[in-house]
This record gives structure tokens, C-alpha cells and sequence, in this order.
């Protein structure tokens, strides 16, 4: 089976792409950029797309654009001329439930890929170990922590990718049962495994915001407790930073 993979260079892409060569799938890698083991095209234009897709049988959609609804329709509109059918695409817990602008970004390229028509396989994940661990990260040289007063359930981005690569390579299933890490975190115990990390003594201090943003993560629409997942915990992803 021949499989081009889009945002494959990508946090979850360099995961997936390795997966799926180990299964004896042919893949080819969609880039931007040129590069001689690529396959070269713009999702936003739809330049090189076409050729890109040259014997193709199934697209595993990762990219992330600017405008991902946008880059998505021209993806399928590109792959119904170059006679493929089959999409596998990677989204998030929670979108139809929050209003955060990137995920109705992501919903709007989930409902274009559902309404293509094409065999299509979606899979939602909760938010990956280094997206939880970013915020904090980036506060290391600050006074104190702050943590947002709410649960998260950050996933190794391993299994995600072994997830969509046993996707590509069975037959399509619609939108399968999202999953999400194997704990359940608050962002104090978030900020505390931080600092104990990295050796730090600092106050913790909690926050919320007011909005509906807010409250849909406040009240764990973006989370799956009722599928966890195995992988890595956030702890020991931190260990091995």
C-alpha cells in the first residue's frame, strides 16, 4: 500500500512515517520544501499536488495550516482528480464543545474530510505530552508557576502514531473512539512534576478566565477518561528531556 503523509516532518509526522515503514507500507512524505527524498507541494495553493498524488492509495492528513479547513478541501479536491479515495485524519477531543479558534479550525477540516465522499478513517487524541508541558516549560525562569485550574490528559504521541498507522492500513472506519493519556492531571500536578523536573522550588499559583472557552475546558469536554490510553506517563516523558 502506497501511503503520502501530510505535516510529516511534523511533532506527530516523524512518529507516524517510521511506523508505517516498519509495516512494509510504501510511504511518501508531502513537504513545502524541496528535499530529494520528498514529495514537493503547497496545500494552501495546490501547486504540485496532483503529482504528489501519483499512485497514492491512501492519505494520512496531518498538516495543520494557517487555514486548515481551506488547505484540507483543496487536499481532496486534489485527491478526487488523482482518483484516491481513501483519507485518515487526525483530530482533537473536544472541538465540537469548545470555541478555541484552532479547534474550530480543526472541525471545520474534520467535517470537510466526512463530506468528501472518500473512505475516511478520524481519530481524536487528547493534547500530546509536549503541548501539556510547553506552558510550563516556557515559565522556568519566572518567579512563580502559574497553572490554569483544570484537568488535562496528555498522550505520548507514540501511541497516536501507531493508532493512525493501524488506521491507514485497515479498512476505513469512520470516527473511531477518541483516546486520550493514561492520567487524568490538574494543571498544579502539571506544574509540580515540572518543577520537581528540573529542580525547582517556586510557588504555584492557580488561575482561571472567564469565557466559554474557558469553561469548555474547565468542565473536560477536551478529555477522554472513558479510553485511556497506554504510553508514556507525563512523568516520564519529562525524565526523558
Amino acid at each position: 500500500m502506497a501511503i503520502l503523509v501530510t505535516g510529516a516532518t511534523g511533532t506527530l509526522g516523524r512518529e507516524v512515517v517510521p511506523v508505517l515503514r516498519a509495516r512494509d507500507a510504501e510511504v511518501a512524505v508531502l513537504s513545502r520544501k524541496r528535499h530529494p527524498e520528498f514529495r514537493t507541494a503547497d496545500l494552501d495553493s495546490g501547486a504540485g499536488l496532483r503529482e504528489a498524488l501519483d499512485g497514492i492509495d491512501t492519505v494520512v492528513h496531518l498538516a495543520a495550516g494557517s487555514d486548515q479547513a481551506r488547505e484540507t478541501h483543496t487536499l481532496i479536491s486534489a485527491m478526487r482528480g488523482a482518483g484516491v479515495d481513501r483519507i485518515v485524519f487526525v483530530s482533537i477531543v473536544g472541538i465540537d464543545d469548545i470555541p478555541f479558534p484552532y479547534y474550530r479550525a480543526k472541525l471545520a477540516a474534520e467535517r470537510a474530510v466526512f463530506a468528501s465522499g472518500f473512505g475516511v478513517s478520524v481519530l481524536r487524541a487528547t493534547q500530546f505530552h509536549s503541548f501539556a508541558a510547553a506552558p510550563f516549560l516556557a515559565q522556568r525562569r519566572w518567579p512563580v508557576m502559574f497553572a490554569p485550574r483544570l484537568n488535562v490528559q496528555p498522550i505520548d504521541v507514540r501511541v497516536v502514531a501507531a493508532e493512525l498507522a493501524d488506521l491507514a492500513l485497515d479498512a476505513p472506519r469512520g470516527r473511531v473512539d477518541d483516546i486520550g493519556g493514561p492520567q487524568l492531571l490538574s494543571g498544579r500536578e502539571i506544574a509540580a512534576a515540572v518543577e520537581a523536573r528540573f529542580g525547582l522550588h517556586r510557588r504555584i499559583v492557580e488561575f482561571g478566565l472567564p469565557g466559554r472557552t474557558w469553561n469548555g475546558f474547565a468542565d473536560g469536554y477536551h478529555l477522554a477518561p472513558q479510553n485511556t490510553a497506554g504510553g508514556r506517563t507525563f512523568a516520564e516523558y519529562l525524565d526523558a528531556l
